[in-house]
């Protein structure tokens, strides 16, 4: 299947998939450079080069939510469909259990205080076994 720009299906997957890693890559990059800058870098006292390194750091996190949408798009309907379901459930699990969670310590239950780093760990984690198990279901369907 040959589109206007003359790339298959395939080739163009890769690209995209290629173009979304490179923006993911900067935009960790420049997350570690904004975080770490002024502890290593450049005096803490230094706003302005934060404020710099905070601005390309979401510069590159634009980017790489349009390489993501731009991936996205560029799937079949299926993967769309489960990568639309991953997401689903990723939210619906971090709002879930991130609340409960926010509960659980305001109340006195638990005392042990968690980063916004565990959330988005939760998220990447959630994500990626929901597309890892849909993919089995799916394979295992196209086998009956």
């Amino acid at each position: 299947m040959k589109q206007q720009t003359g790339l298959t299906f395939k080739q163009r997957n890769k690209l995209n998939t290629v173009y979304l890693a490179k923006w993911t890559l900067a935009w960790v990059l420049t997350l570690a450079l904004a975080s770490f800058g002024p502890l290593l870098l450049w005096d803490e006292q230094n706003t302005l080069l934060s404020i710099v390194a905070i601005m390309v750091n979401v510069f590159a996190g634009i980017m790489m939510i349009m390489a993501n949408k731009r991936h996205l798009a560029g799937l079949d309907e299926l993967q769309q469909r489960l990568h639309l379901n991953a997401m689903a459930i990723t939210l619906g699990g971090s709002l879930v259990f991130g609340l409960a969670y926010s509960v659980l310590q305001t109340s006195g239950v638990i005392s042990f205080r968690q980063g916004i780093s565990h959330l988005v760990m939760f998220m990447g984690i959630t994500y990626l076994v929901s597309v890892v198990v849909m993919n089995k279901q799916l394979g295992a369907e196209d086998e009956e």
